[in-house]
């Protein structure tokens, strides 16, 4: 026994469509499907047991509402205008540092050239003391030298007086 199948005789698994159908005209099955969803009084009852070819699953039905909210788009004005305004604020504290800096680039600067002046000016007076040291060195032993030569000048007197004196009571 062999069991001839034909094809055009399984209506499921005849790939070509039926010409006698028109395929703009809609499906009965799919307009009671449509139609509870339309009135709202009328819940639809759905059998979780029975999964619809033709319907998509709950969780892949595409959202109706707008991709961003009005919540979500002031929410982002408020982000954006706060992040301006921190940019702001910082692009400022930056100006100020940077203002802050010359200035005491400035006083620093002053600084250097005073320390430069004052520092000429302390070599400048330790070579003045320097020679006047030895200017006073020099007349320390000039001093010396002369308070010497004067001692010298007062012993030699002495001894002649004394001599011419010795010379006299002798003769006499």
């Amino acid at each position: 026994m062999s069991f001839n199948v034909d094809q055009k005789d399984d209506p499921e698994e005849d790939p070509v469509e039926d010409p006698e159908e028109d395929p703009e005209e809609e499906d009965p099955e799919d307009d009671a499907q449509e139609e509870p969803q339309r009135n709202p009084e009328k819940a639809p009852v759905e059998d979780s047991t029975e999964e619809s070819s033709y319907r998509m699953p709950p969780r892949f039905r595409a959202c109706k509402s707008p991709r961003f909210e009005s919540d979500d788009i002031a929410r982002l004005t408020w982000e954006s205008k706060w992040a301006n305004d921190r940019i702001e604020h910082m692009a400022q504290e930056l100006r100020d540092v940077n203002a802050r800096y010359a200035e005491l680039r400035s006083v620093v600067q002053g600084m250097e050239s005073h320390t430069v002046h004052l520092t000429t000016r302390v070599q400048e007076e330790e070579h003045r003391a320097n020679i006047a040291e030895g200017r006073l060195i020099s007349l320390e032993e000039q001093f010396v030298s002369e308070a010497e030569e004067e001692e010298e000048e007062e012993l030699i007197p002495v001894q002649d007086v004394d001599s011419v004196a010795d010379s006299t009571i002798e003769d006499a």
